[in-house]
């Protein structure tokens, strides 16, 4: 009996590190980016995943790791707080999502805009000099972080629900088309 709960251990483990390793490997693939940090791509389909799959406490895991992983691979740094609250912060609250595992879409909804408010707070702190000038600094950062998590939200959205539909219909016996 412990055997089998050793080998399941190892399983999420591993679905936990190929999430986050695929997470990453898609934030590199962007449709487009930004002056001051910020693109449009799939990252956050994979961290879904795992958090509507395995729970919040696993979702957050992954998005910890995946933020990390970001770290090494062209992270846009101007401060270490900036640091924490872009990047293992961020994608961290991606993972809350898991907590309200009966409602997943209404999880994606409310794990991007964690994202997006941790962004938005970054912003106001560390990019407000990019803010046109006479203009309010949160109304800068909210209007800039939401060009890119918006449809970044959408279409996370769209994929999401697609995967877990057909996971349900092949969960009920039915074979993929």
């Amino acid at each position: 009996m412990e055997s089998r709960k050793n080998i399941k251990n190892v399983r999420v483990m591993a679905e936990v590190a190929l999430a986050a390793a695929l997470a990453v490997v898609l934030s590199l693939i962007k449709l487009y980016t930004l002056p001051q940090g910020g693109s449009l791509s799939l990252e956050m389909i994979p961290v879904f995943y795992i958090a509507v799959r395995r729970g919040g406490v696993l979702g957050c895991v992954t998005g910890l790791l995946m933020g990390l992983g970001q770290l090494f691979f062209g992270a846009y740094i101007v401060h270490p707080a900036q640091l924490v609250l872009d990047y293992p912060l961020a994608f961290t609250l991606l993972g809350v999502a898991g907590f309200i595992r009966s409602a997943p879409l209404v999880g994606v909804v409310v794990g991007s805009f964690l994202r997006y408010a941790a962004h938005v707070l970054s912003g106001m702190i560390f990019f407000a000099q990019y803010a046109p000038e006479g203009m309010n600094v949160l109304a800068y950062s909210a209007i800039y972080n939401a060009s890119y998590m918006l449809p970044e939200t959408v279409i996370t959205l769209v994929v999401v629900g697609f995967i877990l539909a057909r996971e349900k219909k092949i969960a009920g016996g039915t074979k993929p088309a």
